[in-house]
């Protein structure tokens, strides 16, 4: 086996087991990131083998609105088993180190969406959600007048959902008003 292919196969071998580690729905934006950020492979390499990895049926990629959460097959399963030994094992403990620390952080970003779309000159549609296992918990949309608004209202709902979601759920059942 020449080293491109080696290589390949190595990067392959690197997201089935990322991708099972995690143990959780994983999106594009996350994995790239991630591999980006601990430099496990470059961009291309990345989409390249994740692509391939759908295609042969050991990844499922299911799309969420708008985003594509990706999962280990049991057949993607069975061919980390029989490859898993070409990684090396510091690389093995590396991916188990950090996903034991962004785990969190991840489950987090696919549970609490803030975005924003131009509607018109002078007006911007804000969507905040909080999912829990692909099933929205809230969905709201606001209608604001500035891109800055817009911007706020996404950073604070991602910094601030799980005190806000309460709040909303207690004022919606009129609680605290007896």
């Amino acid at each position: 086996m020449d080293y491109e292919s080696f290589e390949k196969a190595e990067n392959k071998v690197l997201l089935l087991y990322f991708i099972k580690f995690i143990n959780i729905p994983v999106s594009n934006m996350q994995l790239t990131r991630i591999m980006l950020e601990n430099r496990f492979m470059n961009y291309f390499l990345l989409q390249q083998g994740l692509h391939e990895l759908i295609s042969d049926k050991l990844v499922n990629s299911e799309t969420r609105d708008n985003i594509d959460y990706y999962t280990i097959t049991q057949q993607g399963e069975k061919m980390l088993e029989m490859f898993e030994g070409i990684l090396p094992a510091g690389i093995k403990a590396r991916i188990r180190e950090i996903v034991e620390i962004i785990r969190p952080a991840v489950r987090y970003e696919a549970s609490v969406i803030a975005e924003y779309t131009l509607e018109n000159e002078n007006e911007y549609e804000v969507k905040c959600k909080i999912i829990e296992n692909f099933k929205p918990l809230i969905d709201i949309r606001l209608s604001v007048g500035s891109r800055e608004d817009a911007r706020h209202i996404c950073k604070n709902w991602k910094e601030q959902a799980k005190e806000i979601y309460p709040q909303v759920i207690g004022v919606l059942l009129g609680k605290g008003k007896e």
